[in-house]
């Protein structure tokens, strides 16, 4: 029999001690207890609920108590607790994704894809996540869709489900830049083993950049079904929506050296319509155990995003500032309209046995996934005005429609089938996995037809050198379709790869109180798109690139009271080949080689002063490299966040502040050359939470 593992959110204290020998012939059972950080077990890895000790490869889990305390919003402010990892601003989701490693990684929402060719799909709010899984490296075994499988990580996104217990909050939260954002969760038991939720979240907001508004709202409603002892249907429902007038950056060494004024808006703000997002998901998973040692799970998506992009920007590449006037700026009005529909589904069957003197947990799937991608470039080579940056008068109008450039029509078809055994035998933990997929790729606009077949594989082991600590190896590989390389007709176009070692330690110290992850990786990038020195304005599929370094997660919570993290990453992301040979050696953008943060939270559990509990943290970077080629960096800075809450009754109160030490500076920006954006200033906000 293998072990009975009952899991609940936020989970603390066990039964059997967390660094105690593991055996497939106890019952482990964990209570409840929602204001700890650790998080034992996660299923990103291997589709699996597998303890983190166990897997063989560097895994992250942001739990929702973390996520409350920090008051974190987006994204983007959860995976600063996690090393290594470069977020997506989410004004530049449209042109950027997230970085692990140094790498393009790909956001998933429970465990499928939303086609990641970009951060669009990112969750608008975090109020319906239950926790966010960062598993990093390739992870070409278990995952895939779209245009291929993540080549630098995977970020997944577990959304909330109904429970059987009638509950929730509303709750408003309102702060600088006239930010205004009421959210809310319901969860109502319908009776019959049927149990629905719905979370909701809409926010309004001004920005520390002149112009700049938006607004983004999001609802999540999801609706169980307990078919019977041994089956459960889940239904999930997800509409997002984001505005904003888009935001092209500042040019970055002007910015730097305070040659313009950092809140400028680099465009013609007059007549622009406001850039909008819009992601529809609806999803369902069936799961139904045979016995005690056999599960199918059966998961289907249907995703439809539409992107509607206006900006106006200054394109020094193209045209520069006169030298008698360097800060005046031509600019230009843009228009990138796009659309996904993607259809996926993930069959697995999930068997325990014990043979061959240890014991497995065997674990085969299928997988396929259907894409349409549809985009245009409307564009206009004649600018609608200059703007001068050092002293903006915002005059200028956006214009009419633009003429279309060049579209791109792409259906990407993948089929794929997979399998994986997770081996224990005493101390030692076993893994390996292969997938097979045929990936077929046709672009309308220059006949490209083309059909990859691949198999990945990946291993991995873990030992037990002393209980709560185990030394981990692993080798992965991945793939994915070259969607963004724009190569002359009849090129032999190839997928580009991804392979990855790693090794290090894993610690779950209960006796310490101590988790985390230490870990060495090389992970290697080929068939880059490089340019074609034969043909301006094409690529070819020549460059490499290489990142290597060193990253620590360590949470350290010696009671209920206090949860400290830390994270610190060291990453060295350079070009290995390329055809410009003067690119060779120079580092990736956004990359910093050196970047951490440490936080805090206490609580106060009794006394007078119960209920009160408050945190801070300080996040900091090194420099990042604006642009490849490498022409501008932008300087390293630490920022300081806190946070302080009061439970009273019902009712909680939070204050928190970012950026307190008031640091003036610019983040790297992706928006088509090397510019940059100003960070947030000193910001503070309060929530008002009711609970029923």
């Amino acid at each position: 029999m293998f072990a009975s593992i009952f899991l609940a959110q936020g989970a603390y204290a066990q039964t059997v001690p967390a660094d105690a020998p593991r055996s497939w012939g106890e019952d482990i059972v964990v209570a409840a207890r929602r204001d700890g950080y650790v998080i034992r077990d996660s299923g990103s890895a291997t589709r699996t609920p597998t303890p983190l000790i166990d897997v063989a490869q560097s895994v992250q889990v942001i739990n929702k108590s973390l996520i409350t305390d920090q008051d974190r919003r987006t994204l983007a402010d959860a995976l600063v607790n996690v090393s290594g990892v470069v977020p997506t601003k989410p004004e530049e989701s449209a042109l950027a994704q997230p970085l692990v490693r140094g790498f393009p990684a790909e956001i998933y929402l429970d465990g499928l894809p939303a086609f990641g060719i970009n951060a669009l799909a990112d969750p608008t709010s975090l109020t319906g996540v239950e926790r966010i899984e960062v598993v990093k490296g390739p992870t070409g075994t278990v995952y895939g869709g779209g245009a291929g499988a993540p080549l630098g990580g995977l970020i997944n996104v577990d959304s909330v489900r109904p429970e059987d217990k009638l509950g929730g909050y509303v709750a408003f939260r309102a702060g600088s830049f006239a930010t205004i954002n009421p959210y809310a969760d319901l969860n109502v038991p319908l009776g019959g083993g049927v149990a629905a939720r719905i979370t909701g979240e809409y926010q309004s907001n001004k920005s520390w950049i002149d112009e700049v508004k938006g607004y983004r709202w999001s609802i999540q409603p999801s609706i169980s079904f307990q078919l019977g002892d041994r089956t459960e249907l889940l239904l999930r429902g997800k509409y997002d929506r984001r505005s904003q007038l888009e935001y092209s950056g500042l040019p970055a060494a002007q910015a730097l050296a305070g040659q313009v004024a950092a809140s400028a808006f680099p465009g013609a703000p007059i007549g622009q319509p406001r850039s909008v997002i819009v992601n529809k998901l609806i999803t369902a998973e069936l799961r139904h155990k045979f016995s005690a040692d056999l599960q199918l799970t059966v998961t289907g998506r249907y995703y439809y995003n539409k992107y509607d992009e206006y900006g106006s920007f200054i394109y020094p590449d193209f045209i520069g500032a006169d030298p008698a006037t360097p800060t005046v700026y031509p600019i230009f009005p843009i228009n990138l309209p796009a659309s996904v529909k993607e259809a996926t589904v993930d069959a697995n069957l999930l068997a325990n046995v014990d043979t061959l003197g240890g014991h497995h947990e065997l674990l085969v799937g299928f997988n396929y996934d259907h894409t349409n991608y549809d985009s245009a470039f409307n564009f206009d080579f004649t600018p609608v005005g200059l703007l001068d940056l050092a002293h903006p008068v915002y005059d200028l109008a956006f214009g009419p429609a633009l003429p279309p450039l060049s579209t791109q029509t792409d259906t990407y078809d993948t089929i794929a089938g997979y399998v994986q055994d997770q081996a224990t035998y005493g101390r030692l933990h076993l893994s390996g996995s292969l997938r097979y997929t045929r990936f077929t790729w046709h672009r309308v606009e220059n006949a490209t037809n083309v059909a990859y077949h691949n198999v990945s594989p990946r291993v991995g082991a873990t030992f037990d050198i002393v209980p709560g600590a185990a030394l981990f190896a692993g080798y992965a590989t991945a793939f994915r379709g070259a969607n963004q390389l724009v190569a002359v007709p009849g090129y032999n176009v190839k997928p580009e790869t991804s392979r990855s070692f790693e090794g290090g330690l894993k610690l779950a110290l209960g006796s310490a109180h101590v988790w985390g992850t230490l870990a060495a990786f090389e992970l290697t990038r080929r068939n880059v798109p490089a340019a074609d020195p034969n043909n301006f304005g094409y690529s070819i599929q020549t460059g490499e690139q290489r990142s290597r370094g060193f990253e620590a997660d360590i949470t350290w919570e010696p009671s209920r009271a206090l949860s400290i993290l830390a994270n610190y990453a060291y990453t060295e992301a350079k070009v290995t080949r390329d055809e410009d040979a003067t690119l060779v050696g120079q580092t990736l953008a956004r990359v910093p080689k050196h970047s951490g943060r440490v936080a805090a939270h206490y609580r106060v559990l009794n006394g007078s002063a119960k209920g009160l509990s408050f945190g801070a943290g300080v996040t900091a970077f090194t420099a990042r490299e604006v642009f490849l080629p490498n022409t501008v960096a932008v300087p390293g800075y630490a920022a300081v966040d806190a946070q302080a809450s009061y439970d009273f009754g019902r009712f909680t109160v939070t204050v928190s502040g970012v950026n307190l030490g008031g640091h003036r500076g610019f983040d790297t920006y992706e928006y088509l050359s090397p510019v940059v954006i100003p960070i947030q200033p000193r910001s503070a906000y309060v929530m008002l939470k009711a609970r029923f």
